[in-house]
């Protein structure tokens, strides 16, 4: 599922901002980026992910807003640093000379980057549960939208299987007049066995009831409906349910030797794809 989520934080005299992306996916991928993150930190953030997603491509940025606040360099500070830093090398009698880089590295010990580890974690933890909300916000408004239309694709379904039952009902009955209409034409010949062709009508009207294949195609339609309504993370059972019905749907397909039915299963099945295309974004 897509979602967005954004944050800032003061941590000392800078202002982290952390955001928050996710696009669809199967499983869970998540990218932390951004200097300010160290390993500690960048376990947190997805430890804190964790308790709130399963499922989507995510990335996460930190990154220093203060320093997106100006378009250059802060002249003043530099000049005021170097000042300092060369009546310093005076006082203690240094002949190398004070460089931008000497600059540079004292500005930036003096912007409080020392943050690290667990301080830094306790210092980005606000953003990153709020950005978190923020984007768990937009992924159940577009939840909201899929449920919608796996319902349709669902309702297309329970219709379709409906119109399997009535359509195979006929079928052992179909074969009998068929294999009746051949028999009538072999009575009477050298090694006809009325006995053993009886048997093997019985058998034949046997493979062709797909009655349980039926009734177990309702049930995961049934659970397909609960799980629309259901709250939490239902993704992975969304494909477990897809996977059970287009098993049932090519069995009764197999099974009824029928070009009516075969036209009704490539309908359920072409309906079971849209429907699966649209889990894969579940959560």
């Amino acid at each position: 599922m897509t979602g967005f989520g954004r944050a800032s934080v003061e941590a000392g005299e800078r202002r982290l901002r952390v955001e928050i992306r996710s696009v669809n996916h199967r499983g869970l991928d998540l990218k932390i980026r951004g200097a300010e993150a160290d390993a500690y930190c960048g376990a947190e953030i997805g430890r804190a992910v964790r308790t709130v997603v399963e499922r989507g491509a995510l990335t996460v940025l930190v990154r220093d807003e203060s320093s997106d606040a100006s378009s250059g360099v802060d002249q003043a500070r530099v000049r005021a640093t170097y000042t300092v830093l060369e009546q310093l090398r005076q006082e203690m009698g240094i002949e190398e000379p004070v460089g931008l880089r000497t600059v540079a590295a004292f500005m930036t010990v003096g912007t409080g980057s020392t943050l690290e580890g667990e301080a830094l974690w306790e210092a980005l933890r606000p953003a990153v549960e709020s950005a978190l909300a923020e984007l768990v916000a937009t992924r159940k408004q577009e939840g909201r939208a899929l449920a919608a239309d796996i319902g349709a694709h669902r309702t297309a379904l329970v219709d379709l299987a409906g119109r399997l039952r009535a359509a195979t009902a006929p079928l052992a009955e179909k074969f009998g007049r068929r294999l009746t209409e051949k028999l009538d034409a072999l009575r009477g010949q050298a090694g006809f066995e009325p006995g053993r062709i009886a048997q093997e009508a019985a058998l034949m009207a046997d493979r062709l009831d797909v009655s349980e294949e039926l009734v177990r195609l309702d049930t995961h339609l049934a659970h397909a409906g609960e799980l629309i309504g259901a709250s939490g993370a239902v993704g992975r059972k969304f494909d477990f349910v897809i996977q059970e019905i287009g098993r049932e749907l090519n069995t009764i397909a197999s099974k009824s030797q029928d070009a009516g039915v075969a036209a009704l299963v490539i309908d359920a099945k072409a309906e079971l794809e849209r429907m699966r295309e649209q889990a894969q974004n579940v959560e």
